[in-house]
């Protein structure tokens, strides 16, 4: 913490008087962290760093539910709640998205939405489930969370399925049903891995970043990005 902060205060020094270090610390167990670097010797203190620390687990999740910041978003399920409370921590995520889905383009969203099914683990049924409640509880929204998926790695993937089928369909009626819908399938999947990339790539990410975040091989990615 104290190199990140030194490097952050030699580069931005002239313009930004003050700099904040934060940590935010993910653990599943209740801990108490180090939050200072000391350095001494004997009747003499040459550094004492402290920094500002957040350790999820002992926030109380119903605090940040209101906000529409992205990250409370993303870090909500690392947050300190019972086994009872699970499937309410999971709902108040999935209405944070609601909000903040109005607020951020959807490669952002993505990101977002990408972090924290690391840390949910998600369960397609029972977000089902959720987002069908929500759709009754929030009727002006019933649009919005019907499109809203568990997981958004599958927008581009199932929409993409979807096509294939229908391409296929229409062309096993010429060429044999079996084989047009296998092929249309295929297509269908590349068409949707094309799509989130190009969207990707829109906003700035690399090619790197891309493989990453869709936990795709880099090689993959640039012929995709090629075609």
């Amino acid at each position: 913490m104290f190199i990140y902060f030194s490097r952050l205060f030699e580069r931005h020094r002239k313009e930004h008087k003050l700099i904040i270090p934060i940590a935010i610390f993910t653990s599943d167990q209740i801990r108490d962290e180090p939050d200072t670097l000391l350095m001494a010797i004997p009747e003499h203190d040459i550094l004492r760093f402290q920094f500002l620390k957040v350790e999820l687990k002992k926030q109380d999740w119903r605090r940040f539910i209101e906000s529409d910041n992205p990250v409370a978003a993303a870090l909500l399920a690392k947050m300190g709640y019972t086994k009872k409370e699970a499937r309410d921590v999971r709902a108040a995520y999935l209405r944070m998205i609601l909000r903040i889905k109005k607020k951020l383009d959807d490669a952002r969203l993505a990101v977002i939405m990408s972090v924290a099914d690391i840390y949910f683990q998600p369960d397609r049924e029972q977000d089902e489930a959720i987002l069908l409640e929500l759709s009754e509880l929030y009727p002006e929204e019933g649009e919005a969370i019907m499109e809203l998926m568990p997981a958004w790695k599958r927008w581009g993937y199932e929409e993409g399925i979807e096509r294939g089928i229908e391409q296929g369909i229409e062309k096993g009626i010429e060429q044999g049903i079996e084989k047009g819908i296998v092929k249309g399938i295929e297509q269908g999947i590349e068409k949707g891995k094309e799509e989130i990339i190009r969207k990707f790539l829109n906003k700035g990410f690399s090619p790197a970043e891309i493989a990453d975040t869709l936990e795709l091989p880099k090689g993959e990615v640039l012929k995709l990005i090629k075609q």
